[in-house]
Order: C-alpha cells, then sequence, then structure tokens
C-alpha cells in the first residue's frame, strides 16, 4: 500500500512556499559526511544549535515556509533569547526536540531518569508562551503521555523516533508517514518506514 509523506526533514530552507508538508528544519545534518546514518545526529561530533543559529542569522528573511526548527533542547549554553528572535525574523512558527534527549543523554547514576525529558519539557512551555508552535520527537511510547499533558494546544504533533530509525541514511530531505493518531488525538509521524529522498546530503561550506 502507497503511504503519503506529509511531513519532512530539511538540511535547507528556501523562499518558495510548500503547504503540503509541514518541515523539520535541521540544517546541522549537512555537517555530518555523506551518506552518514542518522544515528550521527545524536552523537556529540557537530554543535547542533550553534549550527542552527549560524544560518538562522543568515537566512533569507523572506522565507515563510511552515516549519519546526529543530534543536537540542538541553543545551546548557544556548541563548535561547536569540534562538526565539531569529526564529521570527524568518518566519520560522515552530520547534522541535530534535534529536531528543531521552536518545543524546543517558542518565547517570544517581540521576533522575526523567531529567533530560523535563529539562525539554520547560524549554519547550518556554517557547510555546511565545507563541511558537510544538513538535515532541519522542523514542519512547511512555514519554508521550507526559508531554501531551504538560504541553496541551500548543502541541501539534509526535514525530516517533525508535532506535531502528536511526540506521536510516541521512538525505537532504527525509520523508516522514503518518502513523495517524492512534490511542490519542495527537496525530504521529515516523522516520522508520518512510520513503527517503535519493539525494544525499553533500557537504557544503559556510
Amino acid at each position: 500500500m502507497k503511504t503519503t509523506v506529509i511531513c519532512k526533514l530539511a538540511t535547507h530552507l528556501t523562499a518558495a512556499a510548500d503547504r503540503a508538508h509541514l518541515k523539520i528544519y535541521a540544517p546541522s545534518l549537512r555537517d555530518l559526511p555523506e551518506g552518514s546514518m542518522l544515528v550521527m545526529a545524536t552523537l556529540p561530533v557537530i554543535d547542533w544549535n550553534a549550527r542552527l543559529l549560524q544560518d538562522l542569522r543568515r537566512l533569507d528573511r523572506q522565507t515563510s515556509i511552515h516549519i519546526y526548527a529543530a534543536m537540542v533542547m538541553i543545551d546548557p549554553f544556548a541563548c535561547w533569547e536569540d534562538f526565539a528572535d531569529l526564529l521570527k525574523e524568518a518566519g520560522i512558527s515552530g520547534v522541535v526536540n530534535f534529536p531528543p534527549a531521552s536518545i543524546i543523554e543517558r542518565p547517570m547514576a544517581g540521576m533522575p531518569v526523567n531529567t533530560g525529558l523535563e529539562l525539554e519539557l520547560r524549554r519547550m512551555e518556554w517557547f510555546a508562551s511565545l507563541g511558537f508552535k510544538i513538535l515532541f520527537a519522542a523514542a519512547e511510547d511512555c514519554e508521550i503521555t507526559t508531554v501531551e499533558r504538560r504541553l496541551g494546544s500548543h502541541l501539534e504533533g509526535i514525530v516517533y523516533l525508535p532506535e531502528e530509525a536511526l540506521a536510516r541514511r541521512i538525505c537532504d530531505e527525509m520523508g516522514l508517514i503518518s502513523l495517524g493518531q492512534q490511542a490519542s488525538s495527537m496525530p504521529r509521524f515516523s522516520f522508520l518506514h518512510a520513503t527517503a529522498s535519493k539525494r544525499a546530503v553533500r557537504r557544503k561550506r559556510g
């Protein structure tokens, strides 16, 4: 049965509107070696938020696509006010915790298991208070009930990212398919079975 891609993970933005898809904007993926697996995005080999900030500062201010900026929400060094200002200037209306804390951070001995999730939720609540829409990337089903309760009407959907999806090869655009609403009223998307673009990410200067 043919599946319909309704959400895309993209490494570039253009001024041309594409209202047929939601877009997750992840410029840091351009910095990974050609043909890398998505799991590379969860390792400390790139400064995820710094790359996004760099791109936002030179992004075409005419961009008006309905998109969600991929951010590491547990970054202790990020200047969040700068991100908020630049996102608004670029016409970017939403944010997503990609990659999610549950994948990039393993709890240390004595630390509560859900520490990363709590930090993500607090940061995303802050973005929501400024009027941003929210997608939440979840690696485990057990997170979703908490996320839906905390983010409420600001939450536009769940991006399901099981460990198997991390074996996907990174492309300029990676399609996500709809998983429907399942047990909740919230739309869910997944990388796992989506058809990816054949164009491999090319390393670009800048």
